[in-house]
């Protein structure tokens, strides 16, 4: 094979560039989450299982795992229900405006569910807008709805978790081939029960994967446990180490949350390894070939345009109410009066500007943002090359590298944190740099939590490139390095601009890693969020919240359509 070399040390470039990201992942992932696992292990200086017996033992840590299961589990269920319940209205029914709601249904996946916490505080707090409404019709002396419990929870988790088995089942339920649905309704079945009796069965895979990554994000929020259960005391897991980590007056209060972090890390990595099991049994032939094309059923016109408002109330529910809220909530001038024109204002936007640190919580958030996107486009558009082509000598481990890039994305952002803290507290083996309390270790977190998102985009675009194109250039004479700048990169350059749009979405809003790194200097703007409502700023609270919820939004249908027009351009490259 034609291998282009370094000159001056003999070694093959891919190998170069190949050890250098080893060394990046070693350093950002893996010696992080080493040093994690051994201090879970350590009590008073030396090693021992104490830690692991207090998990048992402390009744405080007892009620929060508790605490979590009594969330996670319902809010799991619900929100798959109500999110194939979406997809099946929308892709198997001939309701109203179906490609509309295919879109805006999926908005809430791309709102920061801490974001929307604090939206609906805005609805259902103390002095809540629905609750000032509920207050006045009943003449009631207190808020009827209390959001800040387990309930309240669950509810938002839902809501905003529901996009997910929308968006993953959705495809798979337009590929299911359409003769078995077919020949039920044939035989007389109604629409509802072809779809009980044929559609849902062959659906399973799909809905139990979705229903498993569902139960992944909820398990590791950290952004609305925060802010729904501060006001009562009400701890999860992720808040309980967040809360563990901040207490230096605890001995071995860092070591403890390793523990009770490495619990959360197997309930977690088990979680993920079903998933992918299930991802690899869920090849049906079912779900392939031309009959997919099923025309949606024909509902009667009372079950059609009931569908219909059942779909707006969810859509108003999800994302209308709570958006709403934040915005109104932003233009009032007193918090706690009825909205009006004369307690209306744009101060609390215009007033930003002027505040040191949330001006400069916007630059870092943005700085960050595209710094991440940048450096995880490039390791993963390395590792997935190596990993789809498998054709370069010199490199090795790439099942290995593909682990490390993986396994982030699947923990907690506060276990992540913890890692980044026990790692870098203290100045780095040899060189004596300290990067503790400095942009450079918001950078390293925001890296290594992300790096999945770009690997699987990147993959999947590598996948599709023609071997034959690669063949051809290394017929005429170019090595592995000209063949990639010439003929790779050129044709995965709108799925490297999705990737970085899509890596800069979480990372502007992020919270659970920025809450417990971030340092004088170098605030971010979900860190400035969440001092502002620590602090009861709520109007402040509310501008940030907007501001942010239009940036992500915004990105994040940028990502889509540049994703869009990179299918409709592969489809007409195939003709």
């Amino acid at each position: 094979m034609n291998v282009k070399k370094n000159k001056n040390a003999g070694i093959p470039v891919p190998a170069i560039v190949w050890w250098v990201t080893v060394a990046f992942l070693l350093a950002a992932v893996v010696y992080p989450m080493t040093v994690l696992i051994a201090n879970s292990f350590r009590a008073q200086g030396t090693a021992s299982f104490d830690n692991y017996r207090r998990l048992f033992s402390d009744p405080s840590i007892r009620k929060s795992l508790l605490n979590s299961l009594r969330v996670v589990v319902p809010s799991t269920v619900l929100s798959t229900a109500l999110g194939v319940f979406c997809a099946w209205a929308v892709v198997r029914t001939n309701v109203p405006g179906r490609k509309l709601f295919s879109r805006i249904l999926a908005i809430p996946y791309f709102i920061p569910p801490f974001i929307g916490a604090i939206s609906w505080t805005f609805l259902l707090g103390p002095k809540g807008i629905l609750n000032r409404v509920l207050m006045d019709i009943f003449r009631l002396s207190e808020a009827p709805i209390d959001i800040y419990t387990i309930g309240g929870m669950i509810f938002v988790m839902s809501v905003y978790r529901f996009a997910v088995p929308f968006i993953v089942v959705m495809p798979t339920m337009k590929r299911i081939s359409a003769s078995m649905e077919e020949a039920a309704r044939i035989s007389g079945a109604t629409p509802l029960r072809a779809m009980l009796d044929i559609t849902l069965p062959l659906l399973l895979p799909s809905i139990l994967g979705s229903m498993l990554l569902v139960f992944l994000f909820i398990l590791s929020d950290f952004g609305v446990s925060a802010v729904l259960g501060a006001p009562n005391r009400i701890r999860l897991v992720t808040t309980e180490i967040f809360y563990l980590i901040n207490r230096p007056d605890l001995p071995d209060h860092l070591q403890i949350a390793s523990a009770y972090a490495m619990l959360l890390t197997v309930f977690a990595l088990g979680g993920l390894y079903v998933y992918r099991r299930i991802l690899k049994g869920s090849r049906y032939a079912v779900v392939r070939g031309e009959s997919g094309g099923l025309a949606p059923a024909s509902l009667p016109g009372a079950a059609k345009w009931g569908l219909f408002a059942a779909l707006c109330v969810i859509f108003l529910v999800t994302t209308m109410a709570p958006v709403a809220a934040a915005c109104v909530t932003a233009l009032t001038k007193t918090w706690g009066i009825p909205f009006s024109a004369e307690n209306a204002t744009l101060a609390n936007f215009t007033g930003l500007a002027a505040i040191r640190n949330i001006s400069r919580a916007f630059r870092n958030s943005l700085l960050l943002a595209f710094l991440s996107a940048l450096i995880i486009t490039a390791v993963t558009l390395i590792v997935s090359y190596m990993a789809v082509r498998k054709k370069a000598r010199g490199v090795a481990g790439v099942r290995i590298m593909e682990i490390m890039v993986t396994l982030p994305y699947a923990l907690p952002g506060t276990i992540i944190a913890l890692g980044m803290i026990l790692a870098f507290a203290r100045p780095l083996p040899y060189i004596g740099i300290s990067i503790y309390g400095t942009f450079s270790i918001l950078l390293i977190a925001y890296v290594a939590r992300f790096l999945n998102l770009g690997y699987n985009n990147i993959t999947g675009a590598i996948s599709q490139i023609d071997t034959s194109l690669e063949e051809a250039a290394r017929m005429a004479g170019a090595g592995e390095v000209r063949t990639f700048r010439d003929i790779v990169i050129p044709l995965l350059l709108p799925s490297l601009g999705g990737t970085m749009l899509l890596v800069i979405a979480p990372t502007i809003s992020e919270i659970s890693l920025s809450s417990l790194l971030w340092s004088v200097r170098n605030e971010t703007i979900g860190t400035v969020i969440y001092s502002a409502m620590e602090e009861g700023r709520i109007l402040r609270e509310a501008a940030l919240a907007v501001l942010l919820i239009l940036l992500v939004v915004i990105v994040n249908f940028a990502a889509h359509s540049i994703t869009e027009r990179k299918d409709r351009y592969g489809k007409t490259g195939d003709r």
